[in-house]
């Protein structure tokens, strides 16, 4: 079974912001199968750096959403969205310079965040772009 499961109770309604949710998930998964594997250090960090990118990816996507909108929780909604890439690019750095090692803790939290942001967050965004006062 997948670390990370795709529901219904996950969907805000915005097709493109959906789909990198499940393509989040999966990646976040496939994480999950190299760390269960043993996979070496080089194949888990190519894995971590493509999370990091898309991550980034798909939020660009998302600001640029809010902007074209001009949605109000802009700020604070990108304020998340820094706070979770600097952990992870911090992270990520510790990992590759031997400082720290990937552990199911750091699943537990790319996990907790994804659903929780997803959770409040994006579905405040999605139900604002369908002209929804939240």
């Amino acid at each position: 079974m997948a670390y990370l499961v795709w529901s219904d109770d996950l969907a805000v309604g915005n097709n493109f912001i959906d789909g990198d949710h499940k393509k989040l998930i999966d990646m976040v998964n496939r994480l999950h199968t190299v760390m269960a594997e043993g996979k070496g250090k080089d194949v888990m960090d190519k894995v971590l750096h493509n999370l990091i990118t898309y991550t980034q990816e798909h939020f660009r996507r998302e600001e640029e959403l809010m902007q074209k909108m001009r949605y109000e929780g802009l700020a604070d909604h990108k304020a998340e969205h820094e706070k979770l890439l600097n952990q992870v690019l911090d992270l990520q750095k510790k990992f590759e310079s031997g400082a720290a090692t990937l552990s199911i803790q750091v699943l537990h939290f790319l996990r907790d965040w994804l659903i929780n942001h997803i959770g409040k967050s994006d579905k405040e965004l999605a139900l604002a772009a369908h002209g929804v006062a939240h």
